[in-house]
């Protein structure tokens, strides 16, 4: 292999590397790693959306500098708020979701009931 396709080889095996890499999680300026930002999935019960995230120990609460979401954690329950709504999960499982734009809410239960406007899978 000469050196200028090696080079282009290698160029390409970095770029995808940089293309196929998770999105960054950021929280009061400390960059996460991929096995921290699964470890507080765990911990949260919740995917934690990639952005750049302002956390205060203090009361719990929190926002996404890059969606503009945010909320606060406290007595096992997280409530969230958006730019589209509002919503809440709890330490059961259960969730619900307020959407400003549809005008309505979706939400579920920990034991799998999924409700959305007016319909029930319960």
């Amino acid at each position: 292999m000469t050196r200028l396709k090696r080079f282009l080889f290698l160029g390409s095996l970095a770029l995808s590397a940089t293309v196929c890499a998770e999105p960054p999680v950021m929280i009061n300026g400390t960059l996460l790693t991929p096995q921290q930002v699964f470890t507080l999935e765990q911990q949260l019960g919740t995917r934690v959306v990639p952005g750049g995230y302002l956390y205060n120990e203090s009361n719990g609460c929190w926002m996404n500098m890059t969606t503009g979401q945010q909320g606060c954690m406290g007595n096992g329950n997280v409530t969230t708020f958006s730019r589209h709504g509002s919503g809440e999960r709890n330490a059961n499982g259960d969730w619900s979701h307020w959407s400003n734009m549809a005008g309505g809410a979706v939400g579920g239960s920990g034991d799998g009931c999924v409700y959305a406007f007016g319909w029930s899978n319960c």
